[in-house]
């Protein structure tokens, strides 16, 4: 494994800190997560431009409206992924919710 050191803003880096608390990670472990997702998003989305400019120089028109919804799709899901990952996490404390019987 290698080390990769970087500057932050103070503001990224306490919003790091605080993410990678609420997650119970280091802020490494965030961080490579986070580097991860970003480089899939953008080999998919890489990808995707590939079939989208396939179809393009293939000129089926079937094949080029079918490549335009898969990416509408993906692109509306993604979106949704990251709406939802971007909300604070809501932290519960587990307890007895049992009553006592009289």
């Amino acid at each position: 494994m290698t080390t990769l050191n970087m500057r932050l803003d103070d503001e990224l880096e306490r919003r790091l800190a605080r993410e990678a608390g609420l997650a119970n990670q280091t802020r490494s472990e965030l961080a490579r997560a986070a580097i991860s997702d970003y480089l899939a998003q953008r080999e998919r989305r890489r990808f995707q431009d590939e079939i989208l400019r396939a179809a393009r120089a293939r000129g089926d028109r079937e094949a080029l409206e079918a490549a335009g919804e898969a990416l509408a799709t993906d692109n509306e899901a993604l979106e949704l992924a990251e709406h939802a990952a971007a909300q604070p996490m809501a932290r519960y404390r587990a307890g007895n919710s049992r009553r006592k019987k009289r």
